[in-house]
């Protein structure tokens, strides 16, 4: 779906042999006629297995050797293809790896991508996988291969896929839009609804006709299986009209935990636009509403993406009712207020002020984990929750920030994010549009730490932070996606990530890089402890040295960065080290 994964558009305009569907490699195409990228290689080749359902002398094959999770190939058709009638894409695969291992199709050219997952159901055995593209626009002509998607291939046997035979044929009806209100009562059969990636979407009997919901037919989506991201979709017979009743609302029903995350997401031809409800309830039927307020109005479908960020179970708390879709009237949402450095959420910054744009969403909330390290009653929360890897949230400043005598920018950060997450903070001016990003890597998981960015050099014309944490990470909006922060300020770079990120000073690594032997000393403090943490969170060396220097021996470390924690009589701290 639009705008939950980050590679949508990655591919850039080629030339190529152009074929047609069906292609059985036979003569039709040649390993030339493949477009290879990020770590995929294409070619036409025997078939390994030549019995069962194929058996046919020559297949094509994809082996997937390091690059990047999505690499794979395309083949560039002479004709765009045209779902409004013959719906289903077939092919016959055989692969060693694993049962279950994602096989993505999908479709590119001048509309926007459409792309669908399938799953394999054998191993070792030719078998037949299918998408079906129902709702898929025209113009679209390229069709991308990426087997094993979400990994990255080492070139084994287990990396590499055998496909033959790829065809157009029947399918499922296309569904017939609708408008909205929408009660389910008349009108829309469960063909018009569509579901993607372990969701199923059918229209029922109320089963729970109490309290606000008492109306004869509801929607259920059941949630088993397949990506964090699963939902359901209603395509619209007109563009949405945001002008005067840009809220969407519904009642829902789970047993869901209380906070479960409801995603509704607003898609047309060339946008997408989501936003976040966290339920208040369980068991028993709420009230849910997303304001819209300032959006275009370019959107004529509706996806339901309830759950999000868990992989459901099939199970009452993976199910979810839904009815009366409707556009009702609703406060407009307040145009975002310039802030002034430092910033503690207590009083002037709201939630209204961020931007958040890719799929970051921040809010102002009551700090959920009030410790020594912040006892502050509100704090910034930034979710990753769908979007792009580089999701992110801006805050524009009062004035440009002077970094010729306040060279840093710190502030604290909480996260169950694994230790060695990158915290990227970027600077930016609403002028000049110049930007400086920085990154500062998690040297804790579930506590509050310090953590400081050093802009000392850059000239003074940025007047906008921009949060980017957890970047390159996954958008799932759990916990490992979620970052509290709080007290940001200009400070002058007495604290740094350089050296130590927290109150504790004097103590300093050398050489860093290092590549066989590391040397940690304080200046007049003894070293009480000190822990050695990859960015797994593996603790690799704890040591309890008792002594003002430690020479430590790294030469069968793995090349990577490290944190070292460190303890002292006067306090903990933590050094970013490099080995190489």
């Amino acid at each position: 779906m639009k705008n939950i994964l980050f590679f949508l558009c990655l591919f850039p305009s080629v030339i190529g042999y152009s074929q047609s569907l069906p292609i059985n490699f036979e003569g039709d195409i040649t390993t030339e006629d493949f477009v290879d990228f990020d770590g995929g290689t294409a070619l036409v080749t025997a078939n390994p297995l030549e019995e069962g359902i194929n058996i046919s002398s020559t297949v094509a094959s994809i082996v997937r050797n390091e690059g990047a999770i999505y690499a794979g190939s395309k083949i560039i058709l002479s004709e765009n293809l045209d779902f409004s009638v013959i719906t289903r894409i077939t092919m016959k695969v055989y692969t060693s790896a694993p049962i279950g291992t994602v096989v993505k199709f999908k479709l590119e050219g001048a509309g926007p991508p459409s792309e669908l997952d399938a799953f394999t159901t054998a191993s070792s055995e030719w078998e037949t996988l299918e998408w079906i593209f129902l709702d898929t626009p025209l113009g679209l002509n390229e069709i991308v291969f990426m087997f094993d998607f979400g990994n990255i291939g080492d070139g084994s046997a287990s990396s590499t896929f055998y496909f033959d035979d790829i065809e157009q044929v029947e399918g499922p009806a296309p569904p017939m839009p609708t408008a909205l209100p929408i009660d389910f009562e008349t009108g829309l059969e469960n063909t018009d609804i569509l579901s993607f990636s372990g969701a199923e979407a059918i229209i029922i009997p109320n089963p729970q006709s109490n309290g606000i919901n008492t109306s004869n037919t509801v929607c259920q989506i059941i949630r088993d299986g397949g990506q964090f991201w699963a939902g359901s979709y209603i395509s619209l017979i007109d563009n949405l009209d945001l002008s005067t009743n840009w809220v969407i609302s519904m009642k829902v029903y789970t047993t869901a935990p209380v906070g479960t995350t409801m995603k509704l997401e607003l898609q047309g031809p060339d946008a997408a636009y989501a936003t976040d409800y966290l339920t208040t309830t369980s068991g028993e039927w709420e009230a849910i509403s997303w304001n819209f307020d300032g959006q275009i109005d370019d959107f004529n479908r509706l996806v339901f993406m309830f759950g999000f960020g868990t992989v459901g179970d099939g199970s009452a708390t993976s199910t979810f009712l839904f009815d009366d879709v409707q556009q009702v009237q609703g406060p407009p949402i307040p145009d975002p207020m310039a802030a002034t450095l430092p910033v503690d959420f207590e009083e002037t910054v709201v939630s209204t002020d961020f931007e958040n744009v890719f799929g970051a969403i921040t809010t102002v909330i009551p700090n959920p984990q009030i410790e020594a390290a912040n006892t502050s009653a509100t704090v910034g929360q930034f979710v990753r929750s769908g979007g792009q890897a580089w999701a992110q949230s801006k805050l524009v400043l009062t004035e440009f920030m002077d970094y010729s005598t306040l060279s840093n920018i710190t502030m604290k950060v909480y996260t169950d994010a694994p230790v060695g997450t990158a915290l990227k903070l970027k600077v930016e001016s609403t002028e000049s549009g110049a930007a400086n990003e920085l990154d500062v890597l998690t040297t804790v998981s579930g506590a509050w730490e310090n953590y400081s960015w050093d802009f000392a050099g850059d000239p003074p014309i940025y007047n906008v932070l921009t949060f980017m944490f957890g970047y390159g990470t996954v958008n799932n909006a759990s916990p490992e996606a979620t970052f509290l922060f709080d007290d940001i300020q200009q400070t002058d770079g007495t604290v740094s990530t350089n050296d130590l990120v927290s109150e504790l000073t004097g103590v300093h690594a050398y050489p860093n890089p290092a590549k066989d032997q590391l040397t940690i000393s304080s200046n007049g403090k003894i070293i009480q402890a000190l822990t050695l943490i990859d960015l797994l969170g593996n603790e690799v060396i704890v040591l309890y040295p008792n002594v003002r220097q430690v020479n430590l021996n790294v030469a069968d470390l793995a090349s990577g960065i490290y944190i070292a924690r460190i303890s002292t009589f006067t306090g903990t701290g933590s050094i970013r080290l490099v080995i190489e």
